[in-house]
């Protein structure tokens, strides 16, 4: 008999068959298992039960925060992820990831943040100045290539070759979409091997990587201030030994950061303009109380923060993360061994009815302060929690609020009868956000 005790879940068996459906449609196929079982359950391979789903806020924390020591990134991100992206932040454990870490972390402060804030603005306000009107538009790949241009723009703060750009972007694209296939169909990693996949998107990062090389090297070559990332990145020094960044960390760090503030800010960007179009009061409402912000007010009101919250929380790009045990562990009557995944549900943590008042509503009047709703802090994690916080999530915020306030008080939007379809890659995405625009 095991010393271990597992949550109750499913047998191998029954992993085999669910096996389809978890591919095909992941939020669905756990949200069943959850109903079935609770808020945690298991699942076995045919050796051993290896893996706990959880959407439990506790386990969450006690994961993220309280015993975050024994917890690493699993291969998926690691092994996966990294051998196309390198070995960044995102893809990184142990000492390694805690020395970039520390070495990056001050870039990122809220104040440094600031300093990119006109490079947000004016990239946004170009990029206004076409947006298109009318009915049955998609807003998704208009969010996907503003958020491409803000986090090329505010890394690189000189001129791009549109060819570059669209390299880049195609890469970041394909890359996960790819990676995602690897992932929830190991079975057929022998096929991605023998049919050329794996070296094909090899080499696509091997030409990325050039790519950024070269940027590097003519930014290494000019006296010139550029006040961007790239600057910053280049200028960090580690503490022990005053060196800075080898060439390669350099570019695991420039593609993870394209990577980690592209498709995340888009998918935030197309569903908060989604929801606000089906919510006029809180449309309107929002807009009164942002006409004629500074860029720094903006940044910091209190009702377009918790406008994103709240979309943040229906639809977090972040909606399942895991974590691999580095020794046997134990959580109240739960006890698992070494090598254990534990997957994170926060989808269907940020939905719970448990945790939430109605959960499924768009009320951005639960993150304000002394609102009459209230919820528990450790049932919110829209960029994730304890050390590994996403380290970008102020310059995601301040991003997304610059963007909202200068887009709403030019345009109305409306709904065109079309709910978006959730796609649940790497981060959740909408299939398309089809919308009336219509100049104010």
């Amino acid at each position: 008999m095991s010393k271990y005790h597992f949550p109750q879940g499913h047998s191998s068996f029954q992993t085999f068959l669910r096996s389809f459906k978890l591919v095909s449609n992941p939020l669905e196929a756990i949200e069943e298992s959850l109903e079935r079982f609770g808020d945690t359950y298991s699942i076995s391979n045919f050796v051993t039960s290896r893996y706990i789903f959880t959407s439990n806020p506790e386990f969450i924390e006690y994961v993220l925060k309280k015993n975050h020591k024994n917890y690493y990134k699993s291969d998926i991100a690691t092994d996966k992820l990294g051998k196309y992206v390198g070995n960044g932040l995102l893809t990184s454990n142990g000492s390694y990831w805690l020395k970039q870490r520390r070495l990056i972390q001050p870039g990122f402060h809220i104040e440094k943040i600031k300093a990119l804030y006109e490079i947000m603005k004016d990239t946004i306000d170009e990029f206004l100045k076409d947006f298109p009107t009318g009915r049955s538009i998609d807003v998704y790949p208009l969010m996907n290539r503003l958020a491409f241009d803000v986090v090329l723009n505010t890394l690189f703060n000189a001129k791009i070759p549109d060819e570059s750009r669209s390299q880049l972007g195609k890469f970041i694209s394909e890359i996960q979409e790819y990676v995602v296939k690897e992932i929830r169909q190991p079975h057929l990693n022998w096929w991605f091997i023998l049919s050329g996949q794996v070296r094909k998107n090899l080499e696509k990062s091997k030409r990325i990587r050039k790519l950024i090389s070269e940027i590097i090297d003519q930014r290494k070559k000019s006296d010139e201030k550029f006040n961007d990332l790239l600057d910053m990145l280049l200028e960090a020094r580690y503490e022990d030994t005053g060196e800075p960044m080898k060439e390669h960390q350099l570019i695991d760090e420039i593609v993870i950061l394209i990577i980690a503030g592209h498709e995340t800010t888009a998918n935030t960007l197309s569903w908060t303009l989604f929801l606000l179009a089906g919510h006029r009061d809180i449309l309107k409402k929002l807009r009164v109380c942002t006409k004629g912000q500074s860029i720094e007010e903006i940044s910091k009101d209190h009702y377009m923060n918790a406008v994103l919250s709240e979309s943040l929380r229906l639809f977090p790009p972040a909606w399942i993360t895991d974590r691999v045990t580095l020794q046997d562990d134990q959580w109240n009557e739960y006890s698992y061994p070494k090598g254990t995944v534990v997957v994170m549900y926060l989808y269907g943590l940020h939905r719970s009815h448990d945790h939430w008042e109605t959960p499924e509503g768009f009320v951005p009047e639960r993150f304000l302060k002394n609102n009459s709703i209230q919820f528990p802090t450790n049932t919110f994690y829209p960029f994730g929690a304890g050390p590994r916080l996403c380290i970008g999530n102020n310059f995601a915020m301040a991003e997304m609020a610059i963007f909202l306030q200068s887009f709403i008080q030019k345009f109305d939007i409306r709904p065109d009868g079309y709910t978006p379809k959730k796609i649940p890659l790497v981060t959740l995405r909408p299939d398309k956000v089809l919308l009336k625009i219509e100049l104010l």
